[in-house]
């Protein structure tokens, strides 16, 4: 008799009931994606399998500044943790970010680059406080899913985007021209099997092919973009 399956369980907090997420909807495989004990959806834990698939030295020394809460994240992973929420007393405008040159290690984004006006100036930005050694983890809605990257005079549709991204995001952003370099890789909520493409910039070619070598490891993990061998 064969055995049943095991129940998955969230990466984030372990939990295995769950329900619809947000106005009933299920997941693209049509499972509930909402976790009941710590409320993470389809990217969250996504998101928070890759990065526990590094070893502890790969965050562990990093000045972290993630823009808007997100629980993909643990603060324990870093030397510090800043979180900028929009509104608070706290919130950084990502068009002019108050910080000085270099500022952190790691920079994470998910779901926010999409809502603001600027995102060009937002992106410069991002790259002026980064690191030399630094990394910036970036989640946009769907951006394997066009080809070019679309944008709107004003907030648009139910989540009121002022962008959507596409498979052009190097080009748009011009990386190879700030000497910028990407990784983007693929990888998948364990609960409902849906996958979550995640883009890795960084000024280092060095710095994401050890990242990139971590994740080859694991065949959960797959590199849809190398970064270019310059240093």
């Amino acid at each position: 008799m064969t055995s049943p399956s095991p129940t998955p369980a969230c990466t984030v907090c372990g939990g295995t009931v769950f329900s619809p997420g947000p106005a009933g909807r299920l997941s693209e495989s049509g499972k509930p994606p909402h976790c009941t004990r710590c409320g993470s959806l389809e990217r969250h834990r996504a998101n928070r399998a890759l990065f526990q698939h590094l070893p502890i030295g790969v965050l562990s020394w990093r000045r972290a500044l993630q823009f808007s809460p997100d629980v993909a994240l643990a603060p324990a992973w870093f030397a510090s943790l800043e979180v900028s929420v929009y509104g608070g007393q706290n919130s950084l405008d990502l068009q002019k970010i108050d910080r000085p040159d270099d500022s952190y290690d790691f920079i994470s984004l998910s779901h926010v680059l999409e809502f603001v006006p600027d995102d060009r100036a937002s992106f410069r930005e991002l790259t002026r406080i980064l690191s030399p050694a630094g990394l910036i983890h970036l989640v946009v809605s769907r951006p394997l899913s066009r080809e070019t990257s679309q944008d709107f005079d004003t907030a648009t549709g139910v989540h009121q985007y002022f962008h959507l991204y596409g498979r052009d995001f190097a080009v748009r952003f011009g990386l190879a021209e700030a000497g910028l370099h990407l990784l983007v890789v693929q990888t998948a909520d364990p609960v409902t099997g849906d996958t979550e493409a995640v883009h890795l910039i960084a000024k280092s070619a060095a710095v994401l092919a050890g990242v990139g070598a971590y994740l080859r490891e694991d065949s959960r993990y797959r590199s849809l973009q190398q970064p270019s061998r310059d240093a």
